[in-house]
């Protein structure tokens, strides 16, 4: 069925608009002084709208908050590496993030839950006409918006939808799956982007070129992939419930039963159990209540999203050991047999 109001399945839409700014040579090869120019255009541009954004300069914060900011998806991990001249503007709301001199000039992004690209793609151009009233884009009539990397020319657009596919990764059919959407000219990518693995079973995935198709076309792609994929996956949950329910409800139990026991445990083991769990509240065969968002939870345990609320920074024994205990105190007497 094509139930893309599958939130189980489908846990974020985001867009993301590569663009740079006229007379400027890219953040790569500017000065200081330049760089400091963009973020005053962009933020004034902002500040003439009376949008209520925050601007936050990345060589301000520690790496702590610049890494809960990556847990949280709102910055790329290449922001994050800035350490002069790049910032941050943020919405109250925390669903828009303008990216000033990452890997261009400005990078808008919208994230929304579920699958809503199309409702991310609306608020992302509805930023960007803003700015573009204010600041003079760098744009070709024949190539479209000029940016730093090559495949981003064209519409500088990225869409990209956040899946959560146990049922596939467990029958081992995630693999050939990725390499079939890879053909089709799709990114699968792990859960922090580019150049970052796959946990919980959680795989990005975007468009990979955006020139000569427009942005409704690369969305409407986007979109039938994922009716494809969100179709497997659930095809694979009915035929795991079918035929190897004594299995499947097994390892649930025992996933439950080691998040609400353990003293300790790691990152990917908790996303790994945690993912399982999520796999089998959503099949009906785990009782948990309605109201407990497992992603979230998730995020939550992220190494550095821990020390945030720690209010320090943790050594890895110690994430371990206070991951454990948030797990546990989410979890525990939350299920009905």
């Amino acid at each position: 069925m094509n139930n893309l109001e599958n939130k189980d399945i489908v846990i974020t839409s985001r867009i993301r608009l590569a663009r740079n700014l006229k007379n400027y040579k890219f953040p790569i090869k500017m000065t200081a002084d330049e760089s400091d120019k963009v973020i005053s255009e962009v933020k004034s541009a902002v500040e003439k709208q009376n949008l209520n954004y925050k601007l936050t300069y990345m060589k301000d914060l520690s790496d702590i908050e610049k890494s809960v900011l990556i847990e949280n998806h709102l910055i790329s991990p290449a922001l994050a590496e800035k350490k002069e001249a790049a910032a941050l503007l943020l919405s109250t709301d925390q669903r828009v993030s303008i990216m000033l001199n990452e890997e261009d000039h400005i990078r808008i992004q919208t994230l929304e839950n579920g699958m809503s690209l199309k409702e991310c793609w609306n608020e992302s151009n509805r930023i960007d006409d803003i700015l573009e009233e204010h600041v003079d884009y760098a744009f070709d009539k024949e190539l479209g918006f000029v940016t730093s990397c090559p495949t981003n020319i064209g519409t500088g657009m990225r869409a990209s939808v956040m899946l959560h596919l146990p049922a596939l990764s467990i029958t081992n059919q995630i693999d050939k799956l990725i390499y079939g959407i890879s053909q089709l000219g799709v990114a699968v990518r792990g859960v922090y982007g580019e150049g970052t693995k796959s946990m919980g079973h959680l795989y990005q995935i975007s468009n990979q070129g955006t020139l000569g198709a427009s942005e409704e076309t690369l969305i409407d792609k986007i979109s039938q992939i994922v009716i494809q994929i969100v179709e497997k996956e659930e095809r694979t949950r009915e035929h795991l419930k079918k035929n190897n329910l004594d299995e499947i409800e097994d390892d649930f139990y025992r996933s439950y039963g080691l998040l609400t026991n353990a003293r300790k445990m790691t990152a990917e083991e908790a996303m790994k159990l945690l993912s399982l769990l999520k796999l089998g509240k959503e099949m009906g065969i785990i009782k948990i209540s309605e109201d407990k968002n497992l992603y979230n939870l998730m995020v939550k345990i992220q190494p550095n999203n821990i020390s945030s609320v720690a209010g320090k920074e943790l050594s890895p024994k110690e994430r371990d050991k206070k991951r454990a205990e948030i797990i546990r105190n989410e979890l525990l007497y939350d299920i009905s047999e």
